[in-house]
């Protein structure tokens, strides 16, 4: 990937500011310089906020890189243009933001937004995206790289980098698994730990849960037991007895519960008869009650018989009702049929009296018709005449135009012509002051020669004290430093010897008879000394805070390693910067002699004051505007006159065209008034519009008449049609009439007949008809009576069969003889569940307690493999490696290996690097530690014995051997350009030199590679050059040294 352009607009401290890195030299090296804060680091975080949304190292979110230079209502955006393999891509990015609205008061709130645009070889737009989840999928595709691995291939931090190779192995631990995400290594281990803490946990829970099963077990015969092996012999021997016993008890239940059944057979057949001798006295009585009700329902049954008859036959009246009612309405029609035959032929005279007045009206319907045809006939001779007086009118017009226009044309003649000669004479005046802008560009160079040199002492000063600030600073700081490396040492002293305590301790539990010691060798000991015993968790604790102490203590080494390497060079810079301002001082005075011979030969002046920096620039500055005024309006004179010079040609032509325009339209105009004279004596007088409005009178009067003779020609075809119709209807009615009365006496007939048959006159038939719901009641009533006397008779003659030789027993008696059965089976009943319960609940822990036993046996097996293969990967073995640690060995070997080929290139075979396989004292200080193979020396170095230099060739090999090894693990991918931040200023000037030959070596790899630093030293060394500017105010400006 080639970056190609990235701009940047309410990004940081840019408003909108554009990097073209095409000015750049491809493959090249250049120089990203600035103040500090004024926004170097952020060009890099515009690039990876385009690509992945997110700024290098994700610091900051895309909103919070928001300027707050921004206008409220103009959007914040990233455009980053870069080529892949002869691709062109084009992504712009603007972050969540909230903007103020354009019209109106109030905010609105934009969501995130993307649109990618691919570019083929030869410049063409491929395709466009604007989905966010596409184009980011899109884009880790292409780079086979996420934000993250972008940050760690294109950005290095010298700083980091330095420190990383003396760092002990716990912190270089810490950085690699951050590039090489190792931390499923680290987690398993944890995650290993837990589980044996959870194990020990698990087995404590269930020994709890079994001693609390021991308590609760009910012993036959109470026995004292130790372990839960014993107890579990115990129980089955107990358990035994108590299953014989349960069975003789359900013995006996089984025998008393017999008895109570015979005697509860008998007690309740001897209440079956009692209660059937009383069922057969209630039954007596209820069929004498029956027999008395016998009357009255049989005449309930007459009545039935009769509202049934007139149920039966009620359609027969509905019929004769029906026919009634249609003869009735039949009857109707025929007389409102005769009425309406009678309306209609009173329709008839009145049309027949109005036949006059209709001719009349056709009559005049003709007349009109034909004036009508008249006036149609003149009017295409007067739509000619109008047009000609619209003709005549535009010629009129047309010349009255042309003849203004040609004395419009003569006064700007006259006019320019003037002022043709007043530029003349401007112009020769305004020639003098091309001589005075050349001494006032002289003088001003020279003053500002003098304010660069003043300015270079008000920065030497400044920087002076800055240093010296910096000095005191460092010097205070060392004093802190070491006062804590002499309470590191006293603590890490005591924690050393508490250490030694709890090993001698941990070795003596672990002596055996007839073994030799560890430590001396000897079979035994009669004499050893007794010690307290410590918990393998405190010496594991203990061991972890001497690492974590010896780290403590390295770093703070190093701190005041670097603190002493600072305070010389702050020493350096001050000696630096007051030899600086001694230079600049000589360099003011000589650039002040020169702004005052050039101030004299700019006389006269006219201020007399004092010459001062301030008087120079106020006079300078008034007589630069005076003279730039001047020189504005000569050009403006100089247009001006080439102008009017123009204008003059073009006027002349234009007053010829004029003229010659104008005669031709008077011309026209007389022959148009002709025609239009002619025309009129044809017409007679009349016009266009006259006869519209005539034609339009006609038309309304023929339309009426119209409508009037149409209206009588309706009328007489709707009073036929009327006639036939209602004629038509009043035979078909009558005839529906006649047919209608014949039903109605067929009906009657048929009804008298069924009344006679009943002998029942029509007002009975309609009262019994009317009491119809009365049908259900008596039916139900009628069928109950019947149903209650078949039971009562049947059940008589069941109970009389039943009741035959059955002789009186004793209730009582066989009562209580059940119920005390009945106690004795249930306290029965009670013990055998009792100790049913009792034998269950002990089985179940009988069985529970077998469980917990097996699996306390298997898990504990379980716990010493899951504790050994933890310790393993925790790197508590020999070799006090981590299984993360083992793998991470893996990657910085070949990372190494990649790092050699350029560090003996930079250091001409001299140094290699070697990954040290030596076992530490402690695991933070063992499997990756770095030495340094010096070939001049011929034996191994420790990385912190190099110099500056010597360690930044170091670190900036093992740096871009890194990202080599990132780039190839993330699919290879081309990553043709390398930001380097900081790193430089803390060189001296010997390690500064080696670090440019270091660099300009790497150059040649073809990498595009950007320092990204405020040294000034590199400015000298490094050509191309981007300048982070700030204006005083926070914003800051990008510009490529030309």
């Amino acid at each position: 990937m080639q970056p190609k352009s990235l701009q940047m607009k309410n990004f940081g401290p840019f408003i909108d500011e554009k990097l073209d890195f095409s000015q750049l030299q491809a493959g090249g090296l250049f120089l990203i310089s600035g103040k500090t804060g004024a926004g170097k680091t952020t060009i890099f975080d515009g690039m990876t906020f385009a690509l992945f949304g997110e700024t290098s190292g994700n610091l900051r979110s895309g909103k919070e890189m928001r300027s707050m230079f921004a206008s409220p209502t103009e959007e914040t955006s990233v455009t980053f243009t870069f080529e892949h393999q002869r691709f062109t891509y084009q992504i712009q990015r603007k972050p969540e933001q909230t903007l103020a609205k354009k019209r109106g008061d109030g905010v609105t709130n934009q969501t995130a937004k993307v649109q990618l645009t691919i570019f083929d070889a030869d410049g063409k737009e491929k395709k466009q995206i604007s989905k966010r989840t596409e184009v980011d999928a899109f884009i880790k595709d292409l780079l086979q790289l996420d934000a993250k691995q972008f940050f760690q291939i294109m950005m290095l931090p010298q700083g980091e980098f330095r420190n990383f190779l003396i760092a002990s192995s716990n912190e270089k631990e810490r950085v690699l698994r951050n590039l090489f995400g190792t931390e499923m290594y680290q987690q398993f281990n944890e995650w290993l730990k837990e589980q044996v803490k959870a194990q020990s946990r698990k087995l404590e829970h269930q020994q709890l849960v079994a001693s609390q099963i021991m308590e609760r077990f009910e012993w036959e015969e109470v026995q004292e037991v130790l372990t839960v092996a014993e107890c579990l012999t115990l129980w089955a021997q107990d358990l035994e007895k108590q299953q014989i016993q349960l069975q003789k008890l359900l013995q006996r239940k089984d025998q008393a519960t017999q008895e109570m059944k015979a005697a509860q057979d008998a007690f309740y057949r001897a209440k079956e008869i009692e209660n059937a001798r009383i069922e057969w006295q209630e039954l007596q009585e209820k069929a004498q009650l029956l027999n008395a009700q016998k009357n009255e329902i049989d005449q309930k049954k007459a009545r039935l018989t009769q509202l049934v008859w007139a149920l039966e036959h009620q359609e027969i009246m509905q019929q004769k009702e029906e026919r009634v009612n249609e003869a009735q309405q039949a009857a109707q029609q025929i007389d409102e049929t005769k009425q309406l035959l009678q309306d209609v032929q009173r329709q008839q005279v009145s049309w027949q009296d109005q036949r006059p007045l209709i001719e009349e009206t056709k009559k005049k319907h003709e007349a009109a018709n034909q004036r009508s045809q008249q006036i149609q006939q003149q009017i295409p001779l007067a739509q000619r005449t109008e047009k000609q007086r619209e003709e005549v009118a535009q010629q009129e017009k047309a010349a009255q135009q042309q003849t203004s226009k040609l004395t419009k044309i003569t006064q700007v003649l006259a006019n320019t012509k003037t002022q043709e000669q007043q530029l003349v004479e401007k112009i020769e005046t305004l020639r003098t002051f091309q001589t005075e802008a050349l001494k006032l560009a002289e003088t001003q160079l020279l003053i500002e020669k003098w304010q660069q040199a003043k300015a270079l002492v008000r920065e030497a000063e400044q920087k002076t004290g800055e240093q010296q600030l910096i000095h005191s600073d460092l010097v205070l700081e060392k004093q802190q430093l070491e006062t804590s490396l002499l309470e590191l040492q006293k603590t890490l002293k005591q924690e050393t010897s508490q250490n030694a305590r709890m090993q001698i301790a941990r070795l003596r539990l672990l002596l055996e008879e007839n073994e030799p010691c560890p430590v001396c060798g000897s079979l035994d000991h009669p004499n050893a000394q007794e010690h307290t015993t410590y918990p393998i968790e405190d010496i594991l604790a203990s061991e972890q805070r001497l690492e974590q102490m010896q780290e403590k203590l390295t770093i703070v080494q190093q701190q005041v390693s670097a603190n002493q390497t600072l305070q010389e060079q702050a020493l350096l810079r001050i000696n630096e910067w007051q030899a600086t301002s001694v230079s600049a001082e000589k360099q003011a005075a000589a650039a002040w002699n020169d702004v005052q011979q050039a101030y004299a030969r700019l006389q006269p002046f006219e201020t007399q004051e004092k010459l001062t920096e301030e008087t120079i620039a106020q006079e300078l500055k008034k007589r630069q505007s005076i003279n730039q005024q001047k020189a504005s309006s000569y050009e403006a004179a100089q247009k001006t006159y080439q102008a009017v010079k123009g204008q003059l040609t073009k006027l002349d032509e234009s007053y010829q065209q004029v003229s010659e325009q104008a005669k031709k339209a008077e011309e026209a105009r007389q022959l148009a008034a002709g025609k239009l004279a002619s025309l009129q004596e044809q017409l007679g007088g009349a016009t266009y519009q006259q006869l519209q409005a005539d034609l339009a009178s006609i038309h309304l009067l023929l339309r009426e008449y119209t409508q009037q003779i149409e209206a009588d020609a309706r009328q007489e075809a709707q009073i036929k049609e009327q006639q036939a119709i209602l004629s038509e209807k009043l035979k078909n009615v009558q005839q529906f009439f006649e047919e209608k009365q014949a039903a109605k006496a067929k009906a009657e007939q048929r009804l008298m007949q069924r009344l006679q048959e009943a002998a029942m006159t029509e007002e009975a038939m309609r009262e019994l008809i009317a009491q119809a719901p009365q049908t259900t009641l008596l039916t139900e009533e009628i069928k109950t009576y019947e149903q209650e006397t078949a039971f009562v008779q049947q059940r008589l003659i069941l109970l009389d069969t039943q009741l035959k030789e059955q002789a009186t027993m004793d209730l009582i008696q066989l009562e209580t003889t059940y119920l005390q059965l009945q106690t004795v089976m249930e306290k029965l009943q009670q013990e055998t569940v009792r100790k049913q319960e009792k034998v269950n609940s002990n089985q179940r822990l009988f069985d529970e307690l077998q469980v917990i036993y097996q699996k306390n046996v298997e898990e504990l097996a379980q716990l010493g493999q899951l504790q050994q293969l933890a310790e393993t990967i925790n790197g508590e073995n020999t070799k006090k490696t981590s299984l993360e640690r083992y793998v991470l060995q893996q990657f910085l070997t070949e990372i190494l290996e990649v790092a050699n080929e350029r560090l003996s290139r930079l250091t001409r075979g001299r140094y290699q690097f070697e990954l040290a396989d030596k076992v530490g004292s402690y695991r933070s200080s063992t499997g990756l530690e770095i030495d340094i193979y010096d070939d001049n020396a011929g034996q191994v170095r420790r990385a912190h014995t190099l110099s500056g230099g010597e360690s930044f060739i170091a670190a900036l090999a093992l740096a871009i051997s890194l990202a080599d090894v990132i780039q190839q693990r993330a699919g290879g991918i081309e990553i043709e350009a390398l930001f380097i931040d900081e790193g430089f200023g803390s060189l001296d000037e010997e390690s500064l030199e080696m670090a440019m030959e270091a660099l300009e070596m790497i150059e040649n790899e073809g990498r595009m590679i950007g320092i990204i630093s405020h040294v000034r030293e590199l400015r000298a060394r490094i050509l191309q050059q981007v300048f982070v500017e700030t204006n005083g105010s926070g914003q800051s400006r990008i510009r490529i040294k030309e």
